[in-house]
């Protein structure tokens, strides 16, 4: 079942929108990663409006939202908005190993610090793992999660095949939950 979200956008993002659309105060669509920053530098918690679309890119009930990667912990962990999240079905070697700099570096390239993110909560693991959200992060029109095991720097963890909300999606049946989920 995909989430059904209203988002508001208040009065101000369509001001400043109308403002750039007629070209009122020199920006671009370049300034507006600038614009969701505070003075500090910090990344605002809000979620932000990009061309992804929570209605149609959502499943099940947990949390969805939009957000900035602030960091890339590990290959399959990410920080969006402050909350860590950790890839469901996906998982990377550990960082202290040549393999687990090199599916770090990889998610970086394709997702590098700064990115509009769209997390997906997993139903079948909302208490999540160590602290972090576990979830799927599509970024510039990409799933990470499926990515990483593409590439081949990476691997599926067929244990949460039967759990997860993501398991029958065609990339966790490509690599490996096949026949493991329950009802297939």
């Amino acid at each position: 079942m995909r989430k059904d979200f209203i988002i508001g956008l208040g009065v101000g993002v369509p001001v400043v929108l109308l403002m750039v659309a007629i070209g009122g105060g020199d920006y671009s669509s370049f300034d507006f990663e600038e614009l969701e920053r505070d003075t500090s530098g910090n990344v605002e918690s809000e979620p932000i409006q990009g061309n992804l679309q929570l209605s149609s890119d959502c499943y099940g009930d947990a949390q969805c939202f939009l957000g900035i990667v602030t960091k890339i912990v590990e290959g399959d962990t990410i920080i969006v908005n402050d909350q860590s999240v950790r890839f469901a079905l996906s998982t990377s070697p550990e960082l202290k190993t040549l393999e687990g700099k090199k599916s770090r570096d990889f998610i970086e390239t394709i997702c590098p610090v700064g990115s509009k993110v769209l997390v997906d909560e997993d139903d079948g693991q909302i208490l999540g793992s160590y602290g972090r959200m576990v979830g799927v992060v599509t970024c510039n029109g990409v799933n990470l999660n499926s990515e990483l095991l593409d590439a081949n720097l990476g691997y599926l963890q067929d244990r949460f095949c039967d759990s997860s909300e993501f398991g029958k999606e065609p990339w966790a049946q490509k690599h490996g939950c096949v026949n493991s989920v329950l009802g297939s």
